[in-house]
């Protein structure tokens, strides 16, 4: 069996003297009849490889999205964050050149590895990726060490603005958001999410009427609110309270949701309780504030059992009785 002998790094871009052009690695694929490329690009040479727009360019002319200042920040700060363990998916990009391809034999998959030779004066665009680019930039003026780490590229051949802006669409059509209980459910940075989690796995309650699977419960669905709700729910109980420690936020959490949930499982119900849910976290937020040691106790007198389709109301009142006393 032949050995692949060819050097190149994971991306040795350079400029060759002769010609000005850009070198890349790649692999070659076919897509809608198409050629496209497929390289790894060290990230220290993206600000090179895809300078910024300027901000001269009309509608029309635009086939990439605006930067979100805002969302660049995001984006950089879970990237410096997690050094360890952040990941992206790969950059799109058409090339708007002559470009030439150099396979490195001829012979089954020798054709699809090479060498893509781009012309220097050659604009190559981003039409998915934008942001994480740029974030990746400021990311690398606090830690410079990131820019010897890569990310994979994914090229195609622009024929023009028509073209590239088809491409923008296409690539983005089919996106959707994922919904906020699925986020909370896999998230394992964000602390409140992580007690978010072991709330529904330890408290039977919340365990057994908790929706995982999105943000909108269907109508044959026996669950009572989703996670995203008693997320909501957490951080409104867990807002100012007088707990610096975070695993003792996560001991009075439990042990506040497992006496909501016990008292609540005595009732029956068969209406969304996120209104409920919100009401109760900000009710435990003031009892632990003001009632530090017997919150409990207090909580107790709020009756939850009795609370009906037309309760929350009734509980507001009530609660206004209890902590006046």
């Amino acid at each position: 069996m032949a050995v692949l002998n060819y050097n190149i790094t994971v991306l040795d871009l350079h400029f060759v003297m002769v010609g000005f052009e850009y070198v890349l690695p790649v692999i070659r694929g076919i897509q809608g009849k198409r050629e496209y490329y497929v390289s790894m690009c060290p990230l220290g040479i993206l600000p090179k490889l895809f300078p910024l727009a300027e901000n001269s360019l009309t509608l029309p002319t635009l086939s990439q999205r605006r930067i979100n200042k805002g969302r660049i920040k995001k984006i950089a700060r879970y990237i410096l964050e997690n050094p360890q363990d952040y990941v992206f998916s790969a950059i799109t990009a058409s090339i708007d050149a002559d470009t030439t391809f150099e396979a490195l034999g001829e012979v089954a998959e020798f054709r699809k590895i090479g060498r893509l030779r781009i012309p220097m004066e050659g604009r190559l665009t981003i039409h998915d990726g934008l942001h994480r680019r740029v974030a990746l930039e400021v990311a690398m003026g606090e830690s410079p060490g990131l820019r010897y780490e890569t990310i994979p590229l994914i090229l195609y051949i622009d024929t023009g603005l028509r073209r590239s802006q088809q491409m923008f669409i296409d690539l983005n059509r089919w996106g959707i958001q994922l919904p906020a209980t699925l986020t909370l459910l896999y998230d394992s940075r964000d602390p409140i999410a992580l007690m978010v989690q072991t709330v529904v796995k330890d408290v039977a309650f919340f365990n057994s009427y908790t929706y995982l699977e999105g943000d909108r419960i269907p109508k044959t669905s026996d669950k009572l609110f989703t996670l995203y709700h008693l997320y909501q729910a957490t951080v409104e109980l867990l807002r100012d309270i007088p707990i610096t420690n975070k695993e003792e936020k996560l001991v009075f959490a439990l042990s506040y949701w497992q006496q909501v949930g016990q008292y609540l499982a005595v009732g029956e119900y068969d209406k969304p309780m996120d209104k409920l849910l919100f009401a109760l976290g900000e009710i435990g937020r003031f009892l632990l504030t003001h009632y530090p040691h017997n919150w409990q106790d207090k909580l107790q007198e709020l009756n939850l059992s009795d609370i009906t389709e037309d309760g929350i109301e009734g509980l507001l009142r009530e609660w206004e009785t209890v902590i006046t006393q």
